[in-house]
């Protein structure tokens, strides 16, 4: 039952029966709540109280909630005990209240106000409260986060969690959020955390990056790992709600031989922060460096350059490429004799790539971020309309498959350097909001900003990893 519904047919049930707690016998005492969170789950809230001043004999402190509206919606519980107090003119405790008891309500605002009675609520009404100011009030999350948890690229066809890895070091990543779909009136308390386990032979390192709505969690295999493993993760938001199972990167699958053996390096990605996926994806032959054994992970790329990866990634190598220009591919500037001209060819025709008009295709212009998540949108697209085309890593359950328009997006950003209208104004909130790529700051997404290798290849290794 949505909060709209459910808060209209309280208002009908309880309005003729709108009077004050005056009705009950209010003795001195002066109550308060001294703290309470500022979420609560749909299990239970602790509620910090303290009376002072109470009148001699026995007195009974009562809390009474309703729900915050104009005017104020009496719960089902209406009037709920906390404490019989004999002799003492001073007491405080905590009291956990049910939430069970209140309904299913989700970003509703429940308020909350404690009174000193001569009886119990047993000898009372349970009716709502008057309109005086709450003592206290909390925000009602009682819905988990909605998240998808992403493996390392993969061609297998394995279940992911029974998928292992290429090689002994590689990300194991996840988005979650907690107000997913929801409008902007709705409360919710955020992510908590991930609860991360771990069962294996040693404990891996700590996981790196925001927790807030996206983890990257970085593994190194050591050569003496052995055994079954099991990695989960299971989301909790800050008012405690979460799945009530794990959710499995890995599950009881034992360490393989290839999981011990190195990765793929180069001289100059030792501790770069893009070294994780330009070594996995490197052993997985769909990114190379150069003849003196350097990638190059902050030198930029050119158009030429990311068609070719691209169609690696797509399953494609030089002898199953075009030898002629495909029809609506012929560009002035792409000739036969080119290195990439088989590559550029086989992009264009996928529709992953076009040209920028004039019929040129400016292979060696730099490639700018924003025209990166632009293919990537455009990959979307044909994984969308005509999935034959597509091949290789990219024929598998992965981020782009899902990167949709009508889908809504795990985050957001109110990036100010993208303008509404802007040809990669769609792709960068699409890109951005599945995981597949990072602003380069809170604000900014450098849609104009060349692209180096390195964030090329964290994309890729993102866009290309099998998920949930």
């Amino acid at each position: 039952m949505s909060k709209k519904i459910f808060t209209v047919l309280l208002l009908a049930v309880f309005m003729l029966a709108q009077f004050s707690i005056a009705s009950a016998a209010t003795v001195a005492g002066d109550a308060s709540i001294t703290n309470i969170p500022d979420f609560a789950n749909a299990t239970d809230v602790d509620v910090d109280w303290s009376v002072t001043g109470m009148a001699a004999g026995t007195k009974y402190i009562l809390i009474w909630s309703r729900i915050q509206a104009d005017p104020p919606v009496a719960l089902y519980t209406g009037c709920m005990d906390i404490a019989t107090i004999n002799g003492s003119s001073d007491a405080s405790g905590t009291f956990p209240y049910d939430m069970t008891l209140i309904g299913p309500i989700n970003g509703d605002v429940v308020e909350f106000i404690v009174t000193v009675d001569s009886t119990a609520c047993a000898g009372l009404p349970d009716v709502p409260v008057d309109t005086d100011a709450p003592m206290g009030e909390t925000t009602v999350d009682s819905l988990a986060p909605q998240y998808f948890t992403a493996n390392p690229p993969s061609t297998t066809g394995l279940v992911k969690s029974l998928d292992p890895v290429a090689c002994n070091t590689f990300e194991y990543w996840a988005m979650a959020t907690d107000h997913y779909g929801f409008p902007a009136t709705v409360g919710y308390s955020g992510i908590g955390s991930w609860n991360l386990q771990v069962t294996g032979t040693f404990a891996p390192p700590a996981p790196v990056g925001p927790g807030e709505d996206l983890l990257s969690w970085g593994f190194t295999f050591p050569s003496t790992a052995s055994g079954v493993w099991t990695v989960t993760q299971q989301v909790e938001d800050q008012a405690g709600n979460q799945l009530g199972f794990p959710v499995y990167f890995r599950n009881a699958l034992a360490i393989t031989p290839a999981e011990l053996e190195d990765c793929e390096t180069f001289s100059d990605v030792n501790g770069h922060e893009h070294e994780v996926y330009i070594r996995y994806l490197a052993t997985l032959g769909l990114v190379s460096g150069f003849d003196d054994g350097t990638f190059g992970p902050d030198t930029t790329l050119t158009r030429a350059e990311a068609a070719t990866l691209f169609e690696i990634s797509n399953g494609y190598d030089a002898t199953l490429l075009p030898t002629s220009a495909p029809a609506g591919c012929d560009f002035t500037d792409v000739a036969a004799s080119d290195w990439f001209a088989g590559w550029v060819w086989q992009a264009c025709s996928d529709g992953f790539m076009s040209g920028i008009g004039d019929g040129r295709f400016d292979p060696n212009n730099l490639l700018t971020r924003g025209q990166i998540v632009t293919i990537f949108k455009n990959v979307a697209d044909v994984i969308q309309a005509n999935p034959g085309v597509i091949g290789g890593y990219m024929d598998t359950r992965n981020i782009l498959g899902i990167a949709y328009p009508s889908v809504p997006v795990m985050r957001t950003a109110a990036w100010m350097d993208v303008p509404i209208g802007a040809y990669y104004a769609e792709p960068v909130q699409l890109a951005y909001g599945w995981g597949v790529a990072d602003g380069t700051s809170d604000t900014t997404f450098s849609p104009d900003q060349p692209a180096t290798r390195g964030e090329y290849i964290k994309m890729l290794y993102r866009a290309l990893s099998i998920v949930l």
